[in-house]
């Protein structure tokens, strides 16, 4: 689904180092201390707790939106947009959105 969005958004997806571990994504896709530092335009945060170490490879984004179903999530407060669900339920919604939408 991440892979999806990211093409419809003409973007790049990126990890954390939970998910790298997971087998989710490559290293090279890691974001933070361990991996690389990102400074996109926007940066969307699916499901991301926003653990210190993450964050130091993010938080310079211009715009970060924050999908995830904890409200307390430390990313939330860094985050610019905040859209509590599920990364199950909202993503596929943003995807058709965008390609209703895009040109």
């Amino acid at each position: 689904m991440l892979f999806e969005l990211a093409k419809v958004l003409h973007g790049e997806v990126g990890a954390s180092r939970a998910a790298v571990d997971a087998g989710f994504c490559d290293h090279d896709r890691q974001i933070g201390q361990t991996g690389v530092t990102v400074h996109p335009k926007v940066y969307i945060a699916c499901g991301i707790s926003g653990q210190i170490q993450h964050i130091a490879g993010m938080q310079d984004s211009d715009i970060i939106i924050s999908i995830n179903n904890d409200p307390d999530a430390p990313i939330n407060k860094i985050a610019d947009y905040v859209i509590n669900g599920t990364v199950e339920e909202v993503v596929p919604k943003l995807i058709k959105y965008y390609k209703q939408n895009s040109k």
